[in-house]
Formats: structure tokens, sequence, C-alpha cells
């Protein structure tokens, strides 16, 4: 139901998740809420229709390729 995805790169994984809801409308899990292990990932829930998953990969797709 859960995924924990490392995103390269990324140091700031609060800040990463605030962008991906106010400019993607895509709400993850900072890593960082889970421990300073998480820090660089993020957690994905999959409890959600294909149609509905399928968008938000499209979704985060667009936010990995802006820095």
């Amino acid at each position: 139901m859960y995924a924990f995805l490392g995103i390269d790169g990324m140091d700031d994984s609060l800040g990463f998740c605030k962008r991906l809801v106010r400019e993607h409308g895509l709400g993850l899990a900072p890593g960082s809420a889970f421990g300073p292990e998480g820090e660089g990932y993020v957690r994905w829930c999959f409890a959600a229709s294909q149609d509905r998953l399928a968008e938000a990969v499209r979704r985060l797709g667009r936010a990995l390729e802006r820095p």
C-alpha cells in the first residue's frame, strides 16, 4: 500500500513535498517525517484507482524534470 521512494539529489524532502502539493497537486509524505534516515525519500500511498495512480505518476514525472 506504501512505497518509500529515494529521489537522487534531494536533500529537503519536506520542501520537495510542499512544492509537489503547491505546483502539481500531488500529496506525498516527506521521508524526514519518519526520522533522519528518511531524508532524501518520499512515501507514496498506492491505495487509489489505476487512473488516479497513472495521473499521479505523470505529475511526479513532470515535477522531477524540474530542479
